[in-house]
């Protein structure tokens, strides 16, 4: 059985989207949970279409680590809420799974026609300073920080992750990498936010991206690491700024 978890922060907008994407042949074997913290209607139009909806507070990883606690599923799948992850590549997913431990559904691997022009660009300029910064520790997927990704629940239990908000996928890539796991990834192409990129809750907010340093930090206590992380940790506060 899979369960498909969506963390989700007021995306009236785009939920239904994501949902009615979900291949019929995975829906028929898996269980959907929208774990929300919103003010709006996604947890009422989420539920018409048949997920499962926790109330949660906000925060990604807390979201994720309570769905997980409240799923059945053997292998986890994650995707965000906003229409820019799209189901109808989980397939893709579940069959990279079967020869790794970890697999991410990446940006910026190649172009699709569907792609948004818009949403490449912007992903390629974040996609140059993060995919450099996770190729410091070995970590060599082309979207790093993608929430896309597929798990076995046995391996998600290793990793143990503490992080409540963004920093979960950063915690879960380097405790990956600390485990061995294989890491694969699937090219999936850049769709265009519901909502719009301004609302999102990742790209433009300068203290999760402060929170994903300290955890690099964290991990990795030789002076040399943390020399390379406050340098990056300056570089995207000013462009934050610029931005």
């Amino acid at each position: 059985m899979l369960s498909i978890i969506i963390p989700t922060l007021n995306e009236e907008e785009g939920i239904a989207k994501v949902l009615c994407s979900i291949p019929e042949a995975v829906r028929a074997r898996a269980e959907v949970i929208v774990v929300d913290a919103s003010s709006d209607c996604t947890p009422i139009i989420a539920a018409r279409l048949g997920a499962k909806v926790l109330k949660s507070k906000k925060g990604k990883g807390r979201q994720m680590r309570e769905a997980v606690k409240a799923s059945k599923g053997e292998i986890l799948i994650f995707l965000d809420g906003d229409g820019t992850d799209p189901p109808s590549y989980i397939p893709q997913l579940l069959e990279k799974l079967k020869g790794s431990h970890l697999v991410l559904g990446c940006r910026n691997k190649k172009d699709f026609a569907a792609d948004d022009k818009r949403i490449r660009n912007v992903f390629k300029v974040y996609g140059f300073f993060v995919k450099r910064l996770f190729k410091l520790i070995g970590f060599k997927a082309t979207d790093p920080l993608a929430g896309f990704r597929a798990i076995r629940r046995k391996d998600w239990d290793k990793l143990d992750l503490k992080s409540n908000d963004f920093a979960i996928e950063t915690e879960m890539n380097i405790k990956a990498m600390k485990e061995n796991f294989a890491v694969k990834e699937i090219a999936i192409p850049h769709l265009k936010r519901c909502g719009g990129m301004r609302s999102s809750k990742l790209i433009f907010n300068s203290k999760q991206w402060i929170n994903i340093f300290k955890m690099f930090l964290r991990h990795f206590k030789d002076e040399k690491m943390k020399s390379i992380m406050k340098n990056w940790q300056r570089q995207l506060k000013k462009l934050a700024i610029k931005i």
